[in-house]
């Protein structure tokens, strides 16, 4: 998997340079690819020079810019705080941008479930330290990373396993009944709705918001990411992984970190 930086020029070729070539889809991972990864999600802010760059391109001609994340809406669009952008919370099944307002009818019938979930989670995790259960309207999110983090190496995975066991056990009745389904992402437990939507059909839902089919972009870390990477790639598009390389991932690029997503960010409008 090639590193994206090491081969910028015959990808600019690529994407940008060709006279058939019109605009650019970017969109982009929040926690792990625009910013670091924190340990309580209020803490993970956008660097000053991300936002700058992202503000730039968005207000560029030839580019759509867009944040794709599994944060809440209200959320995603507070700690980002750019004007024009595209944001699409909990997985997509909630868009807000210029021309878009999309909620997904079916997300809404699964509230009362996620709420019974969400008690009985609350008392079977509250012995332990900085669980955070995070109520995001259309889904529910476990955040386990501080109290992971904060025990000793021999008991990380007991603990790891013992909040995997308990929003499973939380959640079967709705798993089994077909109302919800879990997801696990980098120390995170998601609740959703059981519904045929993922990050990847968000962006083919944006996409199709524009007649003249921009070349989409797309940049995640995560396994909640690969259907993004999929259906970019699908499209014709450029799928980025941010993080170390690993084989298990489907985008055929990569970066490092949110560092060189920065970076990438300065170069792509240096060339538009």
């Amino acid at each position: 998997m090639p590193h994206l930086l090491n081969i910028w020029p015959s990808i600019t070729a690529r994407l940008l340079k060709k006279p058939e070539n019109g605009r650019i889809l970017a969109l982009f991972d929040y926690d792990g690819t625009l910013t670091p990864i924190a340990a309580r999600p209020e803490d993970a802010l956008l660097p000053p020079e991300t936002q700058q760059q992202l503000t730039a391109l968005a207000a560029h001609p030839r580019c759509i810019v867009g944040i794709v994340s599994g944060r809440s809406l209200a959320d995603l669009t507070a700690l980002a705080d750019i004007p024009n952008l595209i944001y699409a919370g909990n997985h997509g099944m909630e868009i807000r941008g210029p021309g878009l307002n999309f909620t997904h009818p079916d997300a809404i019938t699964a509230r009362a479930a996620l709420e019974r979930t969400q008690s009985t989670l609350a008392a079977a995790l509250s012995h332990i330290p900085g669980i955070i259960i995070e109520d995001k309207g259309l889904t529910l999110t476990v955040h386990y990373r501080a109290p992971v983090n904060a025990a000793p190496d021999n008991q990380r995975q007991a603990l790891t396993r013992e909040v995997d066991a308990a929003v499973t056990s939380a959640a079967a009745h709705y798993v089994e009944t077909g109302q919800l389904r879990l997801t696990r992402g980098k120390m995170v437990l998601e609740v959703r709705p059981a519904i045929p939507w993922d990050k990847g059909k968000a962006i083919e839902k944006i996409r199709e918001n524009y007649n003249d089919r921009p070349i989409p972009l797309y940049f995640g870390d995560d396994r909640t990411d690969e259907d993004g990477f999929r259906a970019v790639q699908q499209m014709g598009g450029l799928a980025v992984f941010v993080g170390p390389p690993r084989q298990s991932t489907t985008a055929l690029h990569q970066l490092e970190s949110p560092k060189e997503v920065s970076q990438t960010l300065r170069l792509l409008l240096e060339e538009l």
